[in-house]
Parts: C-alpha cells; structure tokens; sequence
C-alpha cells in the first residue's frame, strides 16, 4: 500500500514540475505610468504599451501610447498621446485599436492618425481582439458586455452575467476565449474568483470548459507555444499555465498588478505590463 501511494506522489510530483513555467528576466523598461496593456506588430516590428497615466476611469487626456523595439529600446515614449486611460489593444492590417474609458480609438500605425467610436453608457472597459475579417471585440467588466466594433459601427454584442466580468479576450477557430475577472461585490473586489469560458463567435453561446473551478483575477491571456494559454491574475501577481481543459498546471509568482500580457513565438520572450510598479518587465522562456 505504501509503494502504491509513493508511485502516486512521485507522478503528481513529476506532472506539476513539468507544467512548472520556467522564466528568467531579459529586460525591464521602467519610467512607465501604469502601463495596462502590450501588443506586437509584425507590419512595423515594434511593441506598443498603453499607459493610463492617472485615474483608469477620469477623463483627462494624461493617457498615452509607448513604442519600442523588441530589444526593448524606447523608440517614443510618447508615440500617442491625448488618451484618457488607454488599456486594452488590437492591431488589424496598419490599425492599431485601443480600448478608453468610453470608446475605441483607431490610431493609422502609419500616420498617426486616429479616430474614436463612442460609447454611451460603457463600464469599464477592457481588453482588445481582433478576427480576420477586421471585426474588433471589447470587454465590458463592469456592465458584464462585449462589444463588436464592425465596418466602423459599435454594438453591443452580448451581455450575460455568466461573463463574469468579463476581461482578457482571445479568439481562437470559432470561439472567442474570455478570461473572467470573477463576480464582483464591491469596486474590484470579487466574491467568486474568475476562471476561462469560451463564446461562439457564430451563436454567441456561452460554454464552459470541462473545468470551471475559480482560478483567479484574470487579465491577459495569450496562447501558450506548449498548447492551452497564459494567463495573468492581477490581484495575486502570478502568470498561470492553464491547459485545453481549464485547468491551471502551472504557476509563475510575479508581481501584483501584472496586467494584459503578449507573447513574442520567435524572440521567446513573454511581456508583462507590471501597472504597479510601472514597468515592462520581458521574460526569457526557457
């Protein structure tokens, strides 16, 4: 009976240590103010980072958009300025989408030029997706909505308290991937920790995955280079490996306020918004 129970100890042991995420440091960029949200773009071979610079929901014209290299070297620190709390991105085509306190901004990467869809009566406004077809999806925290910017109209396009306040978004084949902030009860406080649902991007139909244990406050999700995804919890400061299924096999223990993350396939590297303590930190996947 002993052995028996060794053999089981020594296979949990073995899975959760090979799930393990294995990260070091590459580079840091500090001097940020409350960075939220990064995203690449292959068309200009440079990263952007929104920067709420003050209160995430006053509208006051301090939020800015970051460039820099993927060597990270601030190539403009100030490439977009005139935002109010940008948080959320997407890039379609020379576009690059950006979530703020009551629109969407769409900034020409090319010329800078940029215009606003409003919102009416927005929560709290989140995360960025894009489809092939151009279509832009937004998360709604706070009023538990997605929002679909199509052929320069937006519209609400579900709402559900099954979204569980709703943020990070990522599509993959016919369903969007919603990573959930969890059931608020007061301000960002949650009474239920969120975990990962998926959307049909054809019927809208909320599924669960096979798992749906509360996993954390989730931000960013990425695809993960080993299958399933990575995904950050903001308030706990940690970047969670999380299989097909739902399932959290791995921890990495970060900093709190790690917030909407990218992941670089071919330079390896996995960035970090770190909202608290104003930096992007780039880890070396090894």
């Amino acid at each position: 009976m002993i052995n028996i129970f060794l053999k089981i100890f020594f296979f949990i042991f073995i899975f959760y240590f090979s799930n393990a995420i294995s990260l070091e440091i590459k580079w840091i960029i500090d001097g940020l103010n409350e960075p939220e949200s990064v995203i690449y773009d292959k068309g200009s071979d440079a990263i952007y980072i929104s920067n709420i610079n003050g209160d995430p929901l006053k509208q006051d014209k301090n939020g800015y958009i970051t460039k820099i290299s993927v060597n990270g070297q601030i190539l403009e620190k100030k490439w977009i300025t005139g935002l109010d709390a940008p948080k959320g991105m997407a890039i379609h085509k020379n576009f690059l989408f950006v979530s703020d306190i009551n629109k969407i901004w769409k900034i020409s990467i090319n010329s800078k030029e940029k215009e606003s869809f409003s919102i009416n009566d927005a929560g709290f406004l989140n995360d960025l997706v894009a489809d092939k077809n151009g279509t832009i999806y937004a998360s709604d925290m706070f009023k538990n909505r997605i929002y679909a910017l199509k052929n320069n109209r937006l519209n609400i396009w579900k709402q559900s308290k099954l979204l569980y306040s709703p943020n990070g978004l990522l599509i993959e084949g016919k369903y969007l991937i919603v990573a959930c902030w969890g059931e608020i009860s007061e301000g960002f406080k949650t009474e239920v920790k969120g975990t990962l649902i998926k959307l049909n991007l054809h019927t809208r139909e909320i599924k669960k995955f096979f798992s749906t244990r509360p996993i954390g406050n989730l931000d960013g999700i990425v695809f993960n280079r080993n299958n399933g995804y990575l995904v950050t919890d903001w308030m706990h400061g940690k970047l969670l490996t999380i299989n097909k299924k739902g399932m959290v096999i791995g921890t990495k223990k970060i900093n709190k306020g790690a917030a909407d993350l990218e992941i670089l396939m071919h330079k390896n590297l996995i960035l970090i918004p770190m909202m608290k303590n104003n930096n992007l930190t780039a880890y070396q996947l090894n």
